[in-house]
């Protein structure tokens, strides 16, 4: 039995890289519109034209200038839309918002990488205790009863590390 219907599905390769980026197009979409409904609304339209135009995109390349570039022409799009019913900022001011948030994220996402470094340089106790710090609904209070410790030892045991971490961050940021 032949199957004549076209097989459209996105690459599996192209779907990892669109599902990596979906927090930075978030953030992106979120620094040029300011209603929780219009960003997730414009980030549906972007995931859907990603995924339209998936063959477009050469693998290997650089997915977020491509990714950041269509989501930035539906900001541009739905605010051409709403420009009737409220007010929007000129195309010209956008897309130098734009300009600006894809230079910070790729600066973002260097940070993030060399924290992760330094993450994985602390000791299995602390990365643990950051770990516990940041679970949903964690507080300082709970993670001290759980390893029978004060709040106050909690409290100065994350400083510290925090603190490890940044000086981390730093050195490394300042070397390359």
């Amino acid at each position: 039995m032949e199957d004549n219907t076209t097989d459209n599905r996105a690459p599996d390769e192209f779907v990892r890289e669109l599902t990596r980026t979906q927090n930075r197009l978030y953030g992106f979409v979120r620094c040029l519109l300011f209603d929780p409904k219009d960003i997730d609304d414009v980030l549906q339209d972007v995931n859907v034209v990603l995924l339209r135009k998936h063959d477009e995109f050469e693998m290997g390349t650089n997915f977020w200038a491509w990714a950041s570039t269509i989501a930035r022409f539906q900001v541009l799009t739905y605010c051409k839309r709403l420009g009737r019913d409220r007010l929007v900022f000129d195309d010209s001011l956008l897309e130098l918002i734009a300009l600006d948030v894809r230079e910070m994220g790729s600066e973002i996402d260097d940070r993030m990488e060399v924290l992760q470094g330094c993450m994985e340089k602390l000791p299995t106790p602390q990365r643990q205790l950051l770990s516990m710090r940041y679970e949903p609904d964690s507080s300082l209070r709970l993670i001290a009863e759980s390893l029978d410790r004060t709040v106050g030892s909690v409290r100065q045991a994350l400083f510290r590390i925090r603190e490890s971490l940044l000086g981390c961050v730093q050195q490394k940021l300042k070397a390359s």
